[in-house]
């Protein structure tokens, strides 16, 4: 093999900022790039310009926004073990800290300043807006909610069994005693605080578990792991306002869109029950028992990255909601 003869840095001509070919190898070109200036990207199409390894950073981060945001749960919904859905409410927004903390949006680094560029550019897929109890000089990330602009959005795709239900009345032979609705420690305080439970993030109808109570006393029910337990005496319900309609799922399951702001006001709750036994009844008969331990409304709260100015959002309503805490001793 010849021996590579070093060329002064003077001589070395370049094409269009491109060093020429290896001395060593003719046929190939130096940094892994073309003799045209272009990478070589196996299955893409070739697009006449250099340093496209990778795609654009922009790119990438509105891909993993829209992954997120595409896959939002209602507050209160059930989500199966494993799943980082981030709730969102009844018009698609969502808490623009959480999001930057979610795992697809930390693995590429994103941070607010590029998102708000995202929003600003001319063929922007999403919307930023400040959360009303902010104060628009002092905010941060904590501070907005961020969605998809709404042609963008996927519609929800009805399931089989929202298709196909049975209507409930006074008079249905197998009425179920008691419905239950279930949601988390976290999610409690801030569906005690709106006055009733409420559809949320595209959701159709609100959705209860039947209970049937033995002579014993004993509930016959699907198992679950929810934090808190809501339930609702239906008939009473149907008796007291007729406006609302019920359904059953082919699953069993009771639904309803509820009254004409679309939820189920409290005043129709039996009671709520946390699961734990040392906190028991939370809300009976249209009276608040006891409150939502301070440290497990706070489960799941992730803290500020990067040592941000101020608190997170969560943290400043959770902090709003603590009252209780200071008169506990």
């Amino acid at each position: 093999m010849a021996a590579a003869v070093m060329q002064p840095l003077q001589s070395l001509s370049l094409d269009g900022g491109i060093m020429p070919p290896s001395p060593v190898s003719h046929n190939s070109s130096r940094h892994g790039r073309s003799k045209h200036g272009g990478s070589v990207v196996k299955g893409s199409k070739a697009r006449g310009r250099g340093y496209s390894v990778v795609e654009e950073r922009d790119v990438l981060i509105s891909k993993a926004l829209s992954w997120v945001l595409k896959r939002t749960v209602a507050e209160g919904e059930a989500q199966e073990e494993g799943d980082e859905k981030l709730v969102a409410d009844s018009e698609g927004w969502v808490d623009c800290e959480e999001v930057l903390q979610h795992s697809n949006v930390t693995a590429l680094e994103v941070t607010f300043a590029e998102i708000q560029a995202l929003v600003a550019s001319p063929k922007a897929r999403f919307a930023l807006r400040l959360s009303p109890e902010s104060d628009a000089e002092e905010a941060d990330e904590s501070d907005y909610l961020i969605r998809l602009i709404p042609s963008q959005a996927t519609p929800p795709t009805p399931t089989t069994a929202a298709l196909k239900l049975t209507p409930l009345t006074t008079t249905t032979e197998d009425l179920p005693e008691l419905i239950v609705y279930e949601t988390s420690y976290a999610n409690y305080p801030l569906i005690l605080a709106s006055g009733g439970i409420k559809r949320a993030g595209g959701q159709a109808y609100l959705q209860f578990a039947s209970i049937k109570v033995n002579e014993d006393g004993t509930e016959v029910r699907a198992s679950s792991d929810a934090d808190v337990s809501i339930y609702i005496s239906l008939r009473s319900v149907m008796e007291s306002d007729s406006a609302i309609t019920w359904s059953r799922n082919e699953k069993g399951d009771v639904v309803t869109e509820g009254d004409a702001s679309a939820s189920i006001d409290k005043k129709h709750w039996k009671k709520a029950v946390g699961r734990r036994a040392d906190i028991g009844v939370l809300f009976e008969d249209g009276e608040v028992r006891k409150e939502v331990p301070i440290g497990l409304r706070g489960k799941g709260v992730k803290g500020k990255r990067g040592g941000g100015k101020g608190k997170g959002r969560g943290l400043k309503e959770m902090k709003a909601r603590s009252e209780d805490e200071s008169n506990s001793d």
